[in-house]
């Protein structure tokens, strides 16, 4: 595909995660998972303002009023606007931690996981509804990764990396439920292997290709329809944003890099844009409260 890089953020990071455009702005919500931190890259100055977390990360989404959901190892996360945090309770995970997530157009999270040693199969996929409940929806996964919702919100689409696969479902919006999983997509023979998603308004998904230097397009039903390079070996997700939603910003890794390797190295650990042909879904903010209580506030 033939759209050049326009601009580039050097943030710096180690493993830098979870784009997501706030709406109303014109800055990009994004994770560091090595800090570990959550971060706020204004697109206009350059700046982007980083908050430490106190544990491992997976992903974060926006919230109502300026706080963060964030996915945690200790658990389900709300940051507010003074970065005080307060959590909901937390499935059993013993042995895994939380992974890349998502909300679907009617604001609920969707999150995946995977096992913290590596184990195969221990993955599994979790949504949290915008009352605080917590609730498994699939598993069997070996690192449950990009999630995606076609235009009409009639597909889900997730990715699971170490298989290199992926998956749709049939999704019904109301209920907030899927269904007859089928894979579309065996990423065998594609550089790389898949990572996070988005997905355009035409129901393209654009999928990172962790150590495969670029991102690969795929048609709604599987199809490899594009290949799009990037200026370093392990983008790890992508989203669309910007007024006209085709801003495509990308997520890069440096971790795991040789810096003296200046030509492996690139602009691994940066945020890449690239003007799309094709404008992006909007992906929504979390839809539930600012504050969620804690056992401590009982």
């Amino acid at each position: 595909m033939d759209m050049p890089l326009i601009a580039s953020w050097p943030v710096r990071a180690g493993l830098a995660e979870c784009p997501h455009w706030i709406a109303g702005t014109n800055a990009l919500l994004w994770i560091d998972i090595v800090r570990p931190s959550v971060n706020i890259l204004d697109l206009t100055t350059g700046v982007s303002a980083e908050t430490i977390v106190p544990a491992k990360i997976g992903s974060a989404a926006p919230g109502p009023d300026g706080a963060v959901l964030l996915a945690l190892e200790t658990g389900l996360w709300m940051q507010d606007a003074q970065s005080a945090l307060h959590g909901w309770a937390t499935p059993a995970m013993a042995g895994t931690h939380f992974n890349d997530g998502k909300c679907d157009p009617m604001g609920r999270f969707w999150v995946g996981s995977r096992s913290s040693d590596g184990s195969p199969g221990k993955g599994s996929l979790y949504r949290l509804d915008p009352d605080g409940r917590v609730e498994a929806m699939a598993g069997g996964f070996d690192v449950c990764n990009g999630l995606g919702w076609s235009p009409d919100a009639t597909a889900f689409y997730l990715v699971d990396t170490v298989p290199r696969l992926l998956y749709r479902y049939d999704y019904d919006l109301n209920s907030g439920t899927i269904a007859n999983r089928r894979i579309i997509q065996d990423f065998a023979g594609v550089p790389g292997k898949p990572d996070g998603l988005a997905v355009d308004s035409a129901g393209n998904i654009w999928c990172a290709m962790w150590d495969g230097a670029g991102i690969q397009r795929v048609a709604p039903d599987g199809e490899l329809v594009g290949w799009l390079d990037t200026p370093c070996p392990r983008p790890t997700s992508c989203a669309f944003g910007g007024d006209d939603g085709r801003l495509l910003l990308v997520t890069s890794a440096s971790y795991g890099l040789d810096p003296a390797d200046i030509e492996q190295f690139g602009l691994s650990g940066s945020i890449l844009a690239f003007r799309s042909p094709v404008a992006g879904v909007p992906v929504a903010a979390y839809a539930g409260p600012g504050i969620a209580r804690t056992p401590a506030d009982d």
